[in-house]
């Protein structure tokens, strides 16, 4: 027994992995974002069940999120990073293999959520991303603010808990469906055609969500549409749904007016944020569909990004870690040629120091170990450390002491 040990242990730490593959990691992510989008929407849904002020800022929920990101980043790193299981040390899945070649976030709507991912580690904070930006969507439709009655509490309750339920719902029947076609089970598009059963049970769970919202906001006769019907101002709710889309599905936007509208708008929305997020985890099977993402921007010369949404399709809108400074910053060049959006290729620096040239929109390059910021107005200033780093006639590094010096000189970005 005590030779056979050893056997063993050889034997099992082979198998695992010889497990590898591209398709096993592709299933890790798919069901790790639906894990995270299901935990992310009932967190949400319970602080505002709670009527938390604010649930972005709320301890718990904080907490829970937290903890579904750290799980999905861990299962992540078990499946496609190697037999270390840490992401970024050279034996990872390779990104074009598992369907993540275009090297960025693909965002939602007009967020931030297209980040750079050059490795594995990325594809985790980028699901989380989309998934907890798709997830407030639905944070404003009742927030019933104090004082509020009874009916008017149970209301706003009502639609956080069913408008999060039907989101991780959703989740979980996407997921099913996929991991079918990834076992060659079928060879459709989720939810529709699928695998025969995600479009109905969707369907069915929606009308379980509708019915249970009217229930508990329609007055008497606990149904929409009636002249007892708490009214959406009531609940606090806007004045209209956000202009987003099911993919391959239902517009969400309009005026919400009436009980029926918002119930309408809780239940799109969270076909939005569910299949957008889904999506998102499946490139190997299907496109980012247009419905989940604003269209891309174009560099403007000299204009700062507010958004993701603001840069061409696979630039990210970063800060160069002044706080003050943002552009559009694309992937890794050689020359001009290789940028696309109207962006040329500079050499990439921030506060952190200077890094390999990216393409970036014009305006914004500057020479080497130089930062562009905007402190008044865009200009090229030089990292230091000491007033010898910087070159004369001035000679003087501002704020060399806390470690984010800059030479006092400044010349145009360009």
């Amino acid at each position: 027994m005590r030779r056979a040990l050893p056997l063993l242990i050889v034997w099992v730490g082979a198998a695992t992995a010889a497990q590898a593959s591209p398709e096993i990691c592709q299933d890790a992510i798919v069901a790790g974002a639906a894990r995270y989008t299901q935990a992310t929407a009932k967190a949400v849904a319970a602080c505002r069940q709670h009527h938390v002020a604010d649930c972005a800022a709320d301890a718990r929920t904080a907490a829970k999120i937290a903890r579904a990101g750290t799980r999905l980043q861990e299962a992540i790193g078990q499946r496609c990073c190697g037999v270390d299981r840490v992401c970024g040390t050279g034996d990872d899945e390779a990104l074009g293999a598992i369907g993540w070649g275009a090297g960025f976030c693909p965002n939602l709507d007009s967020g931030d959520c297209n980040a750079l991912i050059g490795g594995i580690q990325g594809i985790a904070p980028c699901l989380a991303c989309i998934a907890r930006s798709g997830v407030d969507n639905l944070t404003g439709l009742a927030p019933a603010p104090p004082p509020a009655g009874d009916a008017v509490l149970r209301c706003a309750a009502a639609v956080a808990k069913e408008s999060g339920r039907l989101a991780a719902t959703t989740s979980k029947v996407l997921a099913t469906c996929w991991a079918a076609r990834e076992a060659g089970k079928h060879s459709n598009a989720c939810p529709v055609p699928g695998d025969g059963r995600a479009g109905p049970t969707i369907a069915a769970a929606e009308a379980r969500a509708t019915a249970a919202m009217c229930k508990a906001c329609g007055g008497a006769d606990r149904a929409c549409g009636g002249p007892d019907d708490l009214t959406p101002a009531l609940l606090g709710s806007p004045p209209s749904c956000p202009a987003v889309s099911v993919p391959g599905g239902a517009a969400c936007g309009g005026p919400i007016v009436t009980l029926t509208d918002l119930v309408a708008c809780a239940v799109c929305l969270a076909g939005h944020v569910a299949e957008c997020a889904d999506h998102a985890a499946v490139p190997q099977f299907v496109a980012y569909p247009p419905e989940c993402a604003a269209p891309p921007g174009t560099c403007s010369p000299g204009v700062e990004c507010v958004s993701a949404a603001d840069c061409p399709a696979g630039y990210a809108c970063l800060d160069n870690g002044s706080g003050s400074t943002r552009y559009c910053v694309g992937p890794i060049c050689g020359g001009d040629g290789e940028c696309t959006g109207g962006a040329v290729c500079q050499q990439y620096c921030t506060f952190e120091g200077c890094g390999a040239r990216r393409c970036v929109c014009p305006g914004f390059g500057c020479g080497e170990a130089e930062v562009c910021i905007d402190d008044g107005g865009l200009a090229c200033r030089e990292l230091c450390t000491e007033d010898a780093d910087c070159p004369p006639p001035v000679g003087v590094c501002v704020n060399s002491t806390f470690g984010s010096g800059l030479c006092i000189n400044s010349t145009p970005c360009h």
